[in-house]
């Protein structure tokens, strides 16, 4: 018998939030109890705790404010029901957001450590690093980190 592992479950995980298409397919990799912690950052200043109902909600907002998304992970470290990884995040607009006009793109450097239990999330604390959000933000990317090893 083939199981998956946390890691293969992690790298689903992030297409399914990347394809933008149903909060239920997003769902199915949390367990009824998950906790989301989002460290302070440029959208969240204080930071932030979500449930599964949060989630859903801003998933939903998710896809209305974007056209598209993507993962790219540059690290994944697997430790038993930890897992660990670096992602750059980039979406487009489908709306203006702050002072970023609809069809620019977003860019964030994250840190996320997930814990599973019996396959399925049950705590994700992300780090979120934004660059400052302008026209001009392409003008001043940060160097792209090291790939996935």
């Amino acid at each position: 018998m083939i199981t998956e592992t946390n890691a293969q479950r992690t790298r689903r995980y992030l297409e399914a939030v990347a394809s933008l298409r149903s909060a239920d397919d997003v769902a199915e990799f949390y367990a009824p109890d998950v906790v989301l912690q989002e460290l302070p950052n440029r959208i969240a200043p204080y930071g932030r705790v979500s449930r599964a109902a949060e989630m859903r909600s801003a998933f939903g907002k998710g896809q209305q404010l974007l056209r598209s998304q993507t993962f790219e992970v540059h690290r994944l470290i697997e430790d038993g029901d930890e897992v660990a990884v670096e992602v750059v995040w980039t979406g487009t607009l489908a709306a203006p957001f702050q002072n970023v006009p609809a069809g620019a793109q977003m860019k964030a450097y994250i840190g996320m450590f997930l814990t599973f239990r019996d396959g399925k999330i049950v705590s994700q604390r992300q780090y979120d690093c934004y660059p400052p959000f302008s026209d001009s933000a392409a003008a001043h990317e940060s160097p792209a980190p090291a790939r996935d090893r």
